[in-house]
């Protein structure tokens, strides 16, 4: 009996499954990205560096510009103040997703197991980042001003609020509920504009019942107000007030006292700056966003057949850390019970 051509499709050199191994890592990567709004960050507002050691990255922040001075010929000029500051992001601790999958319930399982948990990896990775990234946003729109021997380094976050109940009741699902959050999208950007924050690239991130509130204002979607009027069928979003809409679900509604402090915050409706509706994130003259992210190294994934314990096990980390780096560069729009 001749032998069949049972091709190690798998192989790769002397890795009998090395081609597994990627598939695995590259399913993870993929669903990672798909849902990692901040940190795959299409929109360019986070500040993001990857360093190979160390702990900690030093962003520079410049002070504002001189005034112009008057000068009369044969009079020194000995140049005028300035500042640099900085702002240093440091790497917390390892961020992991994992999952050990027990080998007698892969077997008699009717539907696959293991497909679905590596995509899942990736999935849960990229949810907590992101929710960890929109947090520390707000938080840097909340940020106060920075001075430095009487320079402005920076004039500090910027905050609409407006006084209601619930976000349903500064919002209503109505043209009025629409048309104050549009006031209030025109608020921020008014605010943004006199702390001269570059126009372009102004992104505004939005929950799901606010897109809804939008929908209720059909001259937001009408082509005879804009040339980017979004399509209010196709549920594409249009440019509000000079900001690019995205949807998300990760904008901060709870109290967080765990974790690196600038990510933790009262983000209640209740507490004493309010309940987010709305966070903006931009970049800036200086090239600095309001949030800085720090990565040593890349995604890492591994996944193994523990013969001990008759388990597949898998896991997704990454080693990072997030913090406030220019607060001028985000904004926010908060409901606040007081």
């Amino acid at each position: 009996m001749s032998s069949s051509n049972a091709q190690r499709f798998l192989a790769t050199g002397a890795d009998d499954t090395a081609l597994a191994l990627k598939m695995f890592t590259g399913t993870v990567l993929e669903a990672f990205r798909a849902k990692s709004k901040l940190w795959h960050d299409d929109a360019g507002v986070i500040s993001k560096m990857v360093i190979n050691n160390g702990k900690s990255h030093q962003f520079i922040l410049n002070g504002d510009v001189p005034v112009g001075e008057y000068h009369t010929p044969g009079d020194e000029l000995l140049g005028q103040a300035y500042e640099f500051d900085e702002g240093t992001i440091t790497v917390d601790q390892i961020l992991v997703v994992h999952y050990d999958i027990p080998l007698d319930q892969t077997r008699m399982s009717h539907f696959p197991v293991i497909a679905p948990k590596m995509r899942d990896l990736g999935v849960g990775l990229a949810i907590d980042l992101d929710r960890k990234l929109f947090r520390v946003g707000v938080n840097s729109a909340r940020s106060a001003a920075v001075t430095k021997n009487g320079i402005t380094i920076h004039n500090g976050g910027n905050r609409v609020e407006r006084v209601a109940a619930t976000l349903a009741a500064a919002y209503a699902v109505s043209v009025a509920g629409a048309q104050n959050f549009r006031d209030d999208v025109a608020a921020l950007g008014q605010a943004m504009n006199e702390d001269n924050v570059p126009e372009d690239g102004r992104n505004l991130f939005i929950g799901p019942y606010i897109r809804r509130v939008l929908g209720k204002d059909p001259t937001i979607f009408d082509k005879d107000y804009s040339n980017d009027s979004g399509d209010m069928n196709a549920r594409r979003l249009p440019m509000l007030e000079g900001f690019i809409l995205h949807e998300t679900n990760h904008l901060p509604s709870t109290s967080v006292t765990a974790g690196p402090t600038s990510q933790r915050g009262d983000f209640t409706v209740a507490g004493a700056s309010g309940q987010p509706a709305a966070l903006a994130l931009c970049g800036a003259r200086q090239g600095n966003g309001g949030v800085g992210f720090v990565q040593n190294g890349d995604i890492y994934t591994h996944m193994h057949f523990d013969e001990r314990r008759n388990t597949t096990f898998m896991k997704a980390q990454i080693i990072g850390g997030m913090g406030i780096l220019a607060p001028y560069c985000a904004g926010v729009i908060e409901v606040d019970d007081s």
